[in-house]
């Protein structure tokens, strides 16, 4: 499935960096997912050029097959939402979020609401909320995703975080002394360059040296003892109560990105849909109210 809906956006929109964008991926796992199912069919279904990826004849045929029959999955898929199982929740959850923060969290919401069958499937594509096999996500970001609904659940505050044995003989008194330490960078190295700046940091250099990681694994390589990470108050705060992590500075900065409920545009959240996203936001605020009293 994955590989028709990355083919089929793509060449709805003529473009893998569209494709990815709607569907919340990287250009990477477009082409992958493309290049997967051309290599099953057995035949090219774009040319790429310099200038992007063109549908070649084959590729012209099969999507005016394919993109109906998403449209008549969608379409049954909103026609059956309108009577709602309201019992009923699939959640898609980024699957590092889920493990460090959701997850260890969900019993409470069981509990509290056993009459609610949760099915939890992290995964890439979240965003095609008109098959059926997603209600509603959770994603990191401004939340300016095209053909979702998006609503905030918390606005992030970034800070550096590593293991407390990194820093037991020599503690870093300032920013700056942080060229002492290996820096971690999670999805981009932006974010440590805007930590520094917001520091005073003298040496800007230090944001482009250090491993790169994806999904949270800078957080991971944190609580090893590689060196230090950024991280936010979700999914550092059980953390820091544990003593795993330890935040040696207090500045912190605001990467206008967050949290975020998303469902299809135009849908409505059923019954289950409404009490998981009460729950989350009270979660949340609970997360939120722990970390400021590890500030204070």
């Amino acid at each position: 499935m994955n590989q028709l809906r990355a083919f089929e956006a793509a060449a709805r929109a003529q473009s893998f960096t569209k494709a990815a964008d709607e569907l919340f991926v990287t250009h990477a796992a477009v082409s992958r997912h493309v290049r997967e199912l051309e290599d099953w069919l057995g035949t090219p279904l774009f040319v790429r050029t310099g200038r992007g990826v063109v549908l070649t004849d084959a590729g012209k045929r099969y999507a005016a097959r394919l993109t109906p029959i998403f449209d008549a999955i969608a379409e049954a898929t909103r026609d059956a939402m309108i009577e709602g199982d309201s019992s009923h929740l699939t959640v898609a959850p980024d699957g590092a979020f889920a493990s460090r923060w959701l997850v260890p969290r969900l019993g409470k919401f069981n509990a509290a609401h056993p009459d609610i069958e949760l099915d939890v499937s992290p995964g890439e594509y979240i965003s095609d909320f008109y098959s059926g096999e997603d209600d509603i996500a959770v994603r990191y970001g401004a939340g300016n995703w095209p053909e979702v609904e998006a609503e905030l659940l918390c606005e992030a505050r970034m800070f550096p975080v590593c293991a407390p044995d990194l820093i037991r003989d020599n503690p870093p008194e300032k920013p700056d002394d942080l060229s002492n330490f290996t820096l971690l960078h999670e999805n981009s190295r932006q974010w440590w360059a805007d930590w520094l700046r917001a520091a005073g940091c003298k040496n800007a250099d230090l944001a482009w040296a250090g491993p790169l990681f994806q999904n949270y694994l800078a957080i991971q390589a944190a609580e090893a003892g590689q060196g230090f990470a950024l991280a936010d108050q979700i999914v550092a705060t059980d953390a820091l109560l544990s003593g795993r992590l330890v935040r040696p500075f207090d500045i912190e900065i605001r990467e206008d990105e967050g949290y975020w409920l998303v469902w299809g545009k135009g849908l409505k959240l059923n019954a289950a849909g409404l009490a998981f996203r009460q729950w989350l936001v009270a979660e949340m605020r609970k997360t939120n109210a722990a970390y400021d009293k590890l500030k204070a």
